[in-house]
């Protein structure tokens, strides 16, 4: 296991990405089903994407509360925007945009902000002679990938729902898993945890066996005739 992915997991609990696995797949499902009775065309394509972007934003909200997190509303810089943040002990999630591809979101300036946390994964050594300081690794940054099927593809499902670890110039993935995947490394340290309480414990038996002395069959009376 990654060290990113290994602090994800001993960090944030795994009910926070079950919720989220709920709560996007309800947030395509309303968003599609709300463009269909509601929006006539051109503008259904439009309104879908923007429906879909409000759901996932809610739906990224009460999946950490419901997980004991504490979602943060911000305020993009410039303002104008507005994103979820969850916070825990130096590990920072996000959203991503959503996309018809797994690729790195567009970089805008709050999400590059929040990448460059993730120098320390991949250090950079400018000369060989130069000693360079190693960036800090008391911060992480993951963003939730949620992409969405092209044209003829079921509108009111995920194509694929993940977890991202963004390179700090945020060029490509450190490390992109899905949530389905995920969420198995959390059982399987539970199953790996629980077979070590359950396994026998051996006890040595450190017992020197020592011998009865034979008692004398020899009366004292004989001995002195």
């Amino acid at each position: 296991m990654s060290a990113s992915i290994d602090r994800i997991v001993r960090t944030i609990p795994v009910s926070f990405f079950q919720g989220v696995l709920e709560q996007f797949d309800a947030a395509f499902m309303k968003a599609a089903r709300l463009t269909e009775q509601s929006i006539a065309e051109p503008e259904r394509r439009n309104m879908l994407g923007q429906l879909r972007h409000a759901y996932a934003e809610e739906g990224f909200r009460i999946a950490a509360q419901d997980a004991g997190l504490a979602p943060l509303p911000c305020h993009t810089k410039p303002p104008g925007g507005r994103y979820s943040l969850v916070n825990s002990e130096g590990v920072c999630l996000i959203r991503c945009n959503i996309q018809t591809h797994c690729g790195p979101p567009r970089a805008t300036r709050f999400r590059k902000e929040k990448s460059a946390l993730n120098a320390w994964l991949s250090p950079v050594q400018l000369d060989l002679l130069i000693k360079v300081e190693e960036p800090p690794a008391d911060g992480l940054c993951g963003m939730l990938v949620s992409t969405a099927y092209g044209r003829g593809g079921d509108p009111s499902v995920p194509a694929f729902v993940g977890l991202g670890i963004p390179r700090t110039d945020m060029s490509d993935w450190v490390q992109l898993e899905s949530l389905t995947a995920l969420i198995g490394r959390y059982h399987d340290l539970e199953t790996a945890a629980r077979s070590l309480m359950e396994a026998p414990v051996e006890v040595k038996d450190n017992a020197v066996p020592k011998l009865k002395r034979r008692a004398s069959t020899t009366s004292p009376l004989e001995g002195d005739a």
